[in-house]
């Protein structure tokens, strides 16, 4: 009888365990879920509300291949991207024109692919423009890339597009844009201390597509001291919002001391021209006032920043300062200038290109030899790996990537990247 009464009691016990057990599991599911959420990055593109700075990995973890080779407005171009670790000459990464990027661990000779973490549309990747790595940590890098002037957030093209940033080395990349509200971002530069600071170009204009193609997204300079957790807006002047800048300059020397150009392609009248920072970026002002109304396309320093080669593009004309920037000597070319770079070790010894030809000049453009010849295809970038100035590399438009071991003497076809990379590697 005491038996059967103790049973009696024990029901409501059971089921209150049953209850709480079940709790539990639910909560648990609740927090998988959740967890599989901010782990995959599976968050919608367009819901602003839970991403509001549209940093989610949206369908960045499928892989795509991207196009199979150029066509319509897809040229296979690196633009401002091919970049060399500043202390292993032998690590190079170059972005792609919508097939994300490369990277080579042994000069060049062979390639792995990189994507996961960018986002993409029936076209393929955004298109990256440049890549900042710092020397204090090589792992992390920060990517610009640009589809169209337009909002990080939303469905838009723009969206996929924006600031990356990679700690791993480029395998795995995410989207770092709070503070920024055009993803339209053609050039960063990354502090060679500290990797948490960067400085980004956002160009200014109207969205290439038509649901916001009357509303204008500024331009300007960015920087992060957080690693790009937040960017803040550095004004410059009033005209800043309706600027592009390609490149940003460090001088070795000094790496406070930075250097960027400011133009618009419409109205040239609208140009900032030069612009020098100190205080690694955090303020800006003006100098070579003679430049400030050309398209200055491409550009290089000294290692001190006293020496400046500029591409006038419209011109056809390379432009020197010895001075910094107060006075200049022209040397002009019948065809447009592309892609330049300066010997960090030696500010005589520069390499540029002329259409689908390479020079070298080593007395600062009072001579120069061809060391490439009708190739067909023209530079995109040249850089001198800056742990070793004997070591350059130079990239093309369908990426033919050439190397020189003697400071830009000789060079040899290293690797057609498309034909042997990216029409081979998935």
């Amino acid at each position: 009888m005491d038996k059967i009464v103790a049973n009696k009691k024990s029901k409501p016990l059971s089921l209150f365990l049953i209850i709480l057990l079940l709790v539990v599991f639910l909560s648990s599911c609740a927090k998988i879920s959740d967890t599989d959420t901010a782990d995959t990055g599976s968050a919608d593109e367009g819901d602003d509300e839970n991403d509001p700075c549209g940093n989610a990995l949206g369908n960045g973890n499928e892989i795509i291949s991207g196009p199979s080779g150029p066509s319509g407005a897809d040229y296979d171009s690196v633009f401002r991207s091919l970049t060399v670790d500043p202390t292993n000459p032998g690590i190079v990464i170059i972005g792609t024109e919508r097939n994300g990027f490369v990277k080579s661990t042994d000069g060049g000779v062979n390639w792995t692919r990189l994507r996961y973490g960018l986002r993409h549309d029936d076209i393929g990747y955004p298109e990256i423009y440049d890549i900042g790595i710092s020397a204090s940590n090589t792992d992390v890098l920060y990517a610009a890339a640009i589809d169209s002037n337009g909002p990080v957030t939303g469905d838009y093209p723009s969206s996929k597009a924006g600031l990356y940033k990679s700690i791993d080395g480029g395998q795995t990349w995410y989207r770092k844009n709070c503070g920024i509200d055009n993803s339209s971002i053609p050039v960063v530069h990354v502090d060679p201390v500290d990797p948490d600071i960067a400085i980004i170009g956002i160009r200014g204009g109207y969205p290439s597509f038509t649901e916001l193609s009357d509303q204008y997204f500024d331009g300007g300079i960015y920087k992060s001291t957080n690693g790009g957790e937040s960017w803040e807006r550095i004004t410059v002047e009033a005209n800043d919002r309706y600027n592009d800048y390609l490149i940003i300059r460090m001088a070795n020397a000094d790496p406070n001391k930075l250097i960027t150009f400011g133009f618009n392609y419409d109205d040239l009248n609208l140009n900032l021209g030069f612009l020098k920072s100190t205080d690694n970026g955090s303020s800006w002002i003006q100098f070579a006032p003679d430049l400030k109304g050309l398209l200055i396309s491409y550009f290089d320093i000294s290692s001190d920043a006293s020496v400046i080669y500029a591409v006038s593009r419209d011109e056809w004309k390379i432009l020197k300062s010895a001075d910094g920037g107060n006075t200049w000597i022209e040397f002009p070319f019948h065809m447009s200038c592309y892609a330049l770079a300066v010997s960090p070790s030696d500010a005589e010894r520069v390499l540029f290109s002329i259409m689908d030809k390479l020079y070298l000049s080593t007395d600062g453009m009072q001579s120069y030899t061809m060391v490439i010849d009708n190739i067909g295809s023209t530079f995109d970038d040249i850089v001198f790996a800056s742990s070793n100035n004997n070591i350059v590399y130079a990239v093309t438009k369908g990426y033919l990537l050439y190397k020189s071991e003697d400071g830009g003497v000789t060079f040899s076809l290293v690797k057609n990247i498309r034909s042997d990379v990216l029409n081979v590697i998935p």
